[in-house]
């Protein structure tokens, strides 16, 4: 299989990357000159990787093209270049359906939506796909947790999900900055909360029977600390917050959708 990417940003290194450093069955990797550090990067770092002469270049060299541009430009620039009919074409632009896809890329007729997320650079990240596609599905499986949805709708508010990233390191951030405010050096007080972090996902992922209500019961001990913390951060609204916050990403997706005038 060979693998092309035309925009070489963060997301194209975290996925040449996790790709690049499998252990067994590595694909052919062409990346596009846009970003030419990057590429350059990849390219020296990992034998499976060359770099394109063109985007074109990569479109005609690859049997599967991924699609990585930023989505301000992405229209302008493939309306430069030219599919066949044998390309899968991989989007990793959240705000591109389907249908928005398919007039930009034909005759080109598959198009699956991909959304990995940095951890994949490391064989740790979850990526929604739509619509479910065996070989993709055990690919990005390599790379972590792939989630195969059947719906534009589930796909989109699996991609809304991602958005709680950065809130979520902000949050263990907040015990880091409590843990040193009680003069625990910043080096162990970093450590600790990352490792509080990590043991939190890996308990939630190798008990799939539990669901995050029955996790939440099992840590909030009646009387103990944990529930006290739940307790206070629910009368404080937090989720509440979180939860309009995931709803105004969902109209920013909406909105994105509607036609520019």
């Amino acid at each position: 299989m060979m693998i092309g990417f035309i925009g070489t940003g963060e997301i194209t290194k975290a996925v040449v990357t996790g790709l690049s450093t499998l252990e067994t069955d590595k694909p052919d990797i062409l990346v596009s000159p846009r970003n030419e550090a990057i590429a350059a990067e990849l390219a020296e770092k990992f034998d499976n990787v060359e770099i394109a002469s063109s985007n074109q270049a990569v479109i005609d060299g690859a049997d599967t093209v991924c699609l990585a541009l930023r989505p301000l430009d992405a229209e302008g620039i493939m309306a430069d270049l030219s599919f066949g009919t044998a390309h899968h074409v991989v989007s990793f632009m959240p705000t591109f359906g389907v249908e928005r896809l398919q007039p930009l890329v034909a005759p080109a007729e598959k198009i699956t939506l991909v959304t990995p997320l940095p951890a994949v650079a490391f064989h740790g990240g979850p990526t929604p796909i739509y619509p479910p596609d065996d070989a993709l599905v055990a690919l990005f499986d390599r790379l972590g947790t792939a989630v195969a949805v059947e719906t534009p709708e589930e796909y989109q508010a699996l991609c809304v999900a991602t958005a709680t990233l950065a809130g979520a390191f902000n949050y263990y951030g907040t015990i880091q900055a409590f843990l040193k405010a009680k003069n625990v050096p910043d080096a162990q007080a970093r450590k600790f909360s990352g490792a509080v972090f990590y043991a939190l996902a890996a308990t939630a992922k190798t008990k799939p029977e539990l669901s995050f209500e029955g996790l939440t019961h099992e840590a909030a001990t009646r009387g103990g600390t944990n529930e006290q913390v739940l307790k206070h951060l629910k009368d404080e609204g937090v989720y509440d917050a979180l939860a309009k916050a995931l709803d105004g990403i969902w109209d920013r997706f909406e909105n994105a959708k509607r036609p520019t005038k």
